[in-house]
């Protein structure tokens, strides 16, 4: 049998995901896992375009055409968002960016695709709780169970630090410092490390948490495992915060206008410090943004603090009083035309 050898497109992809992300880049294994699914859809596309094996496929298949037609794919038959599709093309991106410099005669292919544009995405209006409603949603957790226990622990550092949900997961022992000053070690995006402090109630919760559990604080034990004794999920959290939320949604009403998710969490960790006259840049860094324009739109978010400004602002009554011809005349049309 005659021995076949890998092909431009086989060997880039082996060097771009084993040599140039994880030694030369270094970037996080969840990026690194991110491309490689992107990488795996649009390889699986364009075989099934071209009616041939995924194996066989070389550079010259992933042209600007299949790209955009697996963009347009994503949207219509797999029903993703802007924003998801907009994750996806970045994926490529770095790809084409690395054949542009180690595959140099494909140069041109590379421009072209790194030429097709991100896709304008709406902002999304801020989901956060109020203090009042993240009270109702730890006031419903049976705390005379050890997994209640657990789950208001893990709920009190996840509104405490305004962490995201893969940094609670994260989570080591050696990473939680309860003694004065109190303290949790958060690893972020790119291993990005910050240190968050810890109100006095969620320490005092987080010690009694570890003496039941009977944690070693130097260890790299997670701090919150599931039932099986493994490293909580991101989807554990999820479920979690669920479960709870929808307990607490029949003592609290306004909550059913709403829906708590991890990164909610997060979005009421930042209003509740804004409320409490912590600066934005101070917000920044507790949360682990890489730029405060990140932060800004918390400053916009809370219609209350808007109300109390415009009550803090002398009125321009001058400005506000209606023209003598507005009142004279009934006729809206005419008014403005005489403007």
């Amino acid at each position: 049998m005659r021995a076949t050898y890998p092909n431009a497109l086989a060997r880039t992809v082996r060097c771009f995901f084993s040599e140039y992300l994880t030694e030369q880049r270094g970037v996080s294994r969840h990026t690194t896992l991110s491309y490689r699914d992107t990488m795996i859809l649009l390889l699986r596309f364009v075989a099934i375009s071209e009616h041939s094996d995924p194996a066989t496929l070389d550079l010259d298949a992933i042209s600007p055409e299949a790209v955009l037609a697996f963009l347009n794919y994503l949207e219509q038959e797999r029903h993703n968002q802007a924003s998801s599709r907009n994750v996806r093309l970045a994926a490529i991106h770095a790809f084409f960016r690395y054949v542009a410099t180690h595959v140099p005669e494909r140069i041109e292919q590379a421009q072209r695709i790194l030429g097709i544009p991100f896709k304008r995405t709406r902002t999304g209006s801020v989901d956060y709780l109020e203090e009042n409603e993240i009270r109702a949603v730890l006031e419903c957790i049976d705390r005379s169970t050890c997994y209640g226990r657990r789950d208001y622990a893990l709920l009190g550092v996840l509104f405490n630090t305004g962490a995201r949900a893969q940094e609670i997961v994260d989570l080591n022992a050696c990473d939680l410092q309860i003694d004065p000053p109190s303290q949790v070690t958060l690893f972020g995006k790119g291993r990005k490390r910050r240190v968050c402090p810890l109100w006095p109630q969620t320490a005092q919760v987080l010690k009694q948490f570890v003496m039941e559990t009977q944690l070693d604080s130097r260890s790299n034990t997670p701090l919150f495992c599931n039932q099986r004794g493994q490293r909580l999920t991101r989807f554990g959290i999820g479920y979690i915060l669920s479960k709870y939320f929808r307990a607490a949604v029949i003592k609290c009403p306004s909550l059913a206008s709403k829906r708590l998710h991890p990164h909610c969490a997060r979005h009421s960790t930042a209003m509740l410090l804004l409320k409490s006259g912590v600066d934005l840049v101070t917000i920044s860094h507790w949360l682990g943004h890489a730029s405060v324009n990140t932060t800004n739109r918390y400053a916009s978010a809370d219609l209350e603090m808007k109300r109390l400004a415009i009550a803090r602002a002398k009125p321009l009554a001058n400005s506000l009083t209606p023209p003598d011809s507005w009142r004279q005349d009934a006729s809206v049309i005419k008014w403005l035309a005489s403007l």
